[in-house]
């Protein structure tokens, strides 16, 4: 419940007594005013469409290269679990590929080792070259393809979480929306007359501004996609580097059954 919420903040309460003190003033005073919300209407949709699709297309991205960093870290994970390696490297390797996963998602959660997650493209070449003498010449070219896959996914989330969309176009739209809160009472009591009761024109006024403020409010927490506080964050979680797990293989006397929770080993066969 408490993402759903999140749409809800400091820029909605400024909506909400922006509305309810114009509406009050408006109405006291008998102030109105003839405007034409045509370009007012232009300066918030074009922007706010505009500012959401590019945070949307962000999103996609950064779910599409995160995907690609677990696969391409994995499969790399893969070739040197296959190598001809003692088994004290393996596990050395399994060291240095949770660190990247852990040290990259880290980051993309918090934005906390800026200064260090910058080298984790070099992570893998550091260690094959630290340990080239026990490995092949032809192992390294195994890893080329794994490694340029890896390396582009780790940049552009890099990137993704330190760029953002355009800042003077949303900033445009958060000055629109508040001077049209401010501006709509009058404009409202123009067309309707003062013979209204106050909570019509606050009514007016709020619901058409919290409508608008709540479109910005998504178009905020999806700038940073792996933000958690909004319901459209990434879970990033679910993206850590997980070791291959590899259960004990049935041997070929024990053949596979169908059953009514799926296809298991028969334990009778061996009885025979």
């Amino acid at each position: 419940m408490r993402k759903y919420l999140s749409i809800f903040n400091l820029r909605t309460l400024i909506v909400a007594v922006l509305s309810a003190a114009s509406s009050a003033y408006c109405l006291y005073f008998h102030v109105s005013l003839y405007l034409d919300f045509l370009i007012l209407g232009l300066m918030i949709a074009f922007p706010l469409t505009f500012s959401l699709g590019a945070a949307f297309k962000r999103r996609e991205r950064a779910l599409q290269y995160i995907s690609l960093f677990k696969a391409s870290l994995q499969s790399v994970y893969y070739v040197f679990k296959d190598a001809k390696l003692d088994q004290e490297k393996k596990d050395e390797f399994e060291n240095v590929a949770r660190g990247m996963s852990e040290k990259l998602l880290d980051y993309l959660l918090t934005g906390a080792g800026s200064s260090s997650v910058q080298d984790l493209s070099h992570a893998v070449y550091n260690f094959v070259q630290a340990n080239k003498e026990h490995l092949k010449r032809t192992f390294a070219s195994k890893l080329f393809f794994f490694l340029f896959r890896l390396n582009e996914s780790i940049e552009f989330l890099i990137a993704t979480k330190r760029h953002r969309t355009p800042w003077g176009v949303r900033t445009i739209v958060l000055v629109v929306i508040y001077s049209f809160v401010i501006m709509y009472p009058a404009s409202l009591l123009h067309d309707v007359g003062f013979n209204v009761p106050l909570w019509y024109v606050v009514l007016q006024t709020g619901v058409k501004g919290l409508i608008i403020i709540s479109l910005y409010n998504v178009q905020t927490l999806l700038e940073d996609p792996f933000n958690q506080a909004g319901p459209d964050a990434i879970r990033v979680d679910d993206f850590r580097f997980s070791p291959v797990y590899t259960p004990e293989v049935a041997t070929a006397s024990a053949p596979i059954v169908e059953t009514e929770a799926g296809f298991e080993v028969d334990p009778l066969s061996d009885e025979e």
